[in-house]
């Protein structure tokens, strides 16, 4: 069976120099589905995307839906096979190609998982790196994992009101154990008082009562402010991009 699997893949190869794009599809599609009985993840990843990168080439072909359906099935297998690097590739390919299909769903989808399959990446090949390869690949996945927990790359932008709302709370409480200025007399805010003067700094919502922090609040604002100034935009910015799509 081995033997006529690779005699199979053989005649796609061969196929696929003669410029028999259908044909060769065919074959290497035939091959995957045979890898993925038996549970041979990697091989059924590289015939799939060979099968997606045959169709691809076909001349006249009007839509890459069937196309980017066999690079994310790929891509599965590839995770499958925990080859993670060769995942994220596969689940690029397969969102150029639901961009070329106007499948913006499936676009943002494969996008999000073709970055969080590198995240992972990165995260796995620190244990067997060595201290060159640590420095280089350290800095990349904190850059990531910020990304996804933060906007999930661009592709969740609720996760910033979220977070922004979790932030909110978090200060306000900080507040309550300090001390705000309101109209020229020093008070110990309650946990509304903390929390309206908590989401006027975040945001820069101008607030109806001047409240101003005392000592130790001064350094919880001025972080809480430096934060609200980097991740409100970033919502704006996914907003964009996510939305304008459509």
């Amino acid at each position: 069976m081995s033997q006529e699997k690779k005699s199979v893949e053989q005649q796609a190869h061969d196929l696929l120099e003669h410029e028999n794009y259908q044909e060769a599809a065919q074959l290497y599609l035939r091959a995957a589905k045979d890898y993925q009985r038996q549970d041979k993840h990697d091989r059924a990843a590289i015939c799939l995307a060979a099968s997606a990168s045959s169709r691809a080439l076909i001349l006249g072909e009007k839509t890459f839906h069937h196309v980017a359906f066999l690079y994310e099935e790929g891509a599965q297998e590839a995770q499958a096979a925990n080859d993670l690097e060769y995942a994220s590739m596969l689940y690029k390919y397969a969102a150029i190609a639901y961009e070329r299909d106007n499948n913006n769903n499936s676009l943002s989808e494969c996008f999000f998982k073709s970055k969080e399959a590198h995240r992972r990446y990165l995260l796995e090949s620190l244990l067997h790196v060595n201290f060159k390869q640590f420095t280089q690949r350290i800095v990349p996945l904190i850059s990531a994992t910020i990304a996804y927990f933060l906007w999930g790359y661009g592709e969740r932008p609720h996760r910033i009101i979220l977070f922004g709302l979790a932030l909110i709370l978090i200060f306000a409480l900080f507040y309550t154990h300090g001390t705000l200025i309101r109209d020229n007399v020093a008070i110990k805010p309650n946990f509304f008082q903390s929390a309206y003067f908590s989401f006027t700094t975040y945001t820069k919502v101008a607030a109806e009562e001047n409240m101003l922090p005392v000592g130790f609040n001064k350094v919880f604002a001025v972080i809480e402010s430096f934060i609200g100034i980097f991740t409100l935009p970033l919502y704006l910015t996914g907003l964009c991009r996510k939305y304008l799509r459509y």
